[in-house]
């Protein structure tokens, strides 16, 4: 009695859950039969036969008409694959529309292209005429055809699959890794010249150096690795003047390292690989910049020590910026002094120091390119100025102005290492004995550059000259003694047939007196 009530109870728990769950397990089939090999088959004047296949258990029918809005047959069982309709109490010569139909047990319908047949025999007074056996025909053909190409494309692939199955089993023959390794790439160089285009993946990066840059690039197969570059100031739009490839052989990941640039110059490239197949693949046109050369500083010096600055010289080897670092040992101030302009020949005064302090100074030189190199350093004592200024780059040029009366300008420029003022000494000729012309430049201050303009000087005329400076420290230096000689004046065709005239007779002289 127990056993019969549990029995029930586990009966009517199975009813119930599997009521509830069963929806949620059914895996409903959603795709529709598939429909091919329409046929025609048995035309006559009031019927005609139509058969198909489908993929699955569906039932059968048929859209007809003598218009494309059809009319329906149709064999209600979802129980074949094999399908045959017979249309009958056809018209004889008409032209009937139709298309097959099938629905498997859960409803999905497939449905035919649409397709047309005329019937045999002559069509009724007042009907279509019949086109009946010509589009019949041409119809039936059709389908026959259709059903060729699908019978060839059929037998291909069985080919192609038995060679497959073949190939495969030749494959499990073989025990070597090598032959098998073999196998796998020569299938894999099959596949790869499937592909028409050789692709390169991504940007190329590029690693500048100062004369050389290191170009790295990704391709979808191995192939070959080549650069082709040009600088900047030079590239024509799609033309490069150099090029320079990898020995390495084939491969996927590509390097070549491009030699020979100038420093601190734009170039323009494209990479471009080429596949065992002769297909190649090249980026687009790109550019990169080689670093600037590294400065070296050399010869770093003091030139002199006052008692408020210190000026302090040094060469690099390539142009480059310069900047002083300095920093008071005693209060532990620091400063800085810096040109922006590219030279190799650098001098630097330091002002607003305090007399009697140790300084410890660096210099730093800094190329085109922004890279910095900085010196080891160098102390001084800042103590009283003992030392004169120190002239040098002294220059000077003369013009003449034409004219009735001749005048000669001559300027005279000079630098001193401090600011200073001078005077410029001047006298004809070169022997001495002649009390010379002094300009003073005291009134106008203490200056590092110094310039003086004469306009007493005669043409074609021997001066000497020299310069006498002092510092605020009142320490005095006086220069070396300059000689100029001032331009001739032009003479004309005239004048110089009367001198030879001079020359030659005395007389003539007189004459013009």
């Amino acid at each position: 009695m127990i056993r019969a009530l549990s029995t029930a109870v586990v009966t009517l728990f199975c009813i119930v859950y599997f009521a509830q769950v069963s929806p949620l397990v059914h895996a409903a089939d959603t795709v529709p039969p598939d429909i091919t090999n329409v046929q025609i088959t048995n035309v006559a004047e009031d019927t005609v036969t139509i058969t198909w296949q489908t993929d699955e258990d569906a039932d059968s029918t048929i859209n007809y008409g003598l218009q494309e809005d059809y009319g329906t047959v149709r064999i209600p069982e979802a129980i074949r694959t094999e399908h045959s309709v017979t249309l009958n109490t056809l018209e004889p010569g008409r032209t009937y529309y139709f298309r097959v139909v099938s629905s498997d047990a859960d409803g999905n319908q497939g449905i035919s292209a649409n397709y047309k047949v005329v019937t045999d025999g002559d069509p009724q007074s007042g009907a279509e005429a019949g086109e009946g056996k010509e589009t019949q025909t041409e119809t039936s053909q059709t389908v026959q055809s259709e059903s060729q190409s699908q019978s060839e494309s059929q037998s291909q692939s069985q080919s192609e699959s038995q060679t497959v199955q073949e190939v495969l089993e030749q494959i499990k023959q073989i025990n070597s890794p090598e032959k098998l390794q073999e196998i796998l790439n020569e299938t894999v160089k099959a596949i790869q010249g499937i592909t028409e285009d050789l692709t390169i993946v991504g940007p190329p990066t590029v690693i500048v150096e100062t004369t050389s840059a290191l170009v790295k690039w990704t391709t979808d197969r191995e192939s070959s690795s080549e650069v082709l570059f040009s600088p900047s100031d030079t590239y024509t739009e799609g033309q490069y003047a150099f090029s320079q490839a990898s020995t390495g052989g084939n491969t996927t990941d590509h390097e070549v390292r491009v030699i020979g640039l100038d420093p601190y110059t734009e170039y323009h490239f494209q990479v471009r690989s080429k596949d065992t197949y002769g297909i190649e693949g090249k980026s687009r046109d790109y550019t990169f910049k080689t670093k600037a050369s590294r400065p070296d500083i050399k010869n770093l010096r003091i030139l002199k020590v006052e008692e408020n600055s210190a000026t302090l010289a040094w060469d690099t080897t390539v142009p480059a910026k310069a900047l002083v670092e300095y920093q008071d040992l005693t209060k532990g101030t620091q400063n800085s002094i810096g040109r922006p302009t590219l030279a190799t020949n650098h001098q630097m005064r330091i002002s607003d120091l305090t007399l009697g302090t140790r300084y410890v100074a660096f210099v730093i030189a800094e190329n085109a390119g922004g890279d910095r190199v900085k010196s080891n350093p160098i102390t001084f004592i800042t103590v009283k100025d003992t030392a004169p200024p120190i002239i040098s780059n002294v220059t000077n040029e003369s013009t003449l102005f034409p004219g009735g009366e001749s005048r000669i300008q001559t300027i005279i420029e000079w630098i001193t290492d401090e600011p200073a003022h001078c005077a410029l000494s001047y006298r004809e000729g070169i022997t001495g004995g002649i009390e010379p012309t002094v300009i003073d430049s005291k009134d106008t201050g203490f200056a590092m550059q110094h310039v003086e303009v004469i306009v007493d000087f005669a043409p074609a005329t021997v001066y000497q000259f020299w310069l006498d400076c002092a510092d605020e420290s009142k320490n005095s230096v006086k220069s070396e003694n300059f000689v100029l000689f001032t331009p001739i004046q032009e003479k004309n065709i005239i004048d110089i047939i009367i001198e030879n005239f001079e020359s030659t007779f005395g007389w003539v002289k007189n004459i013009n007196g």
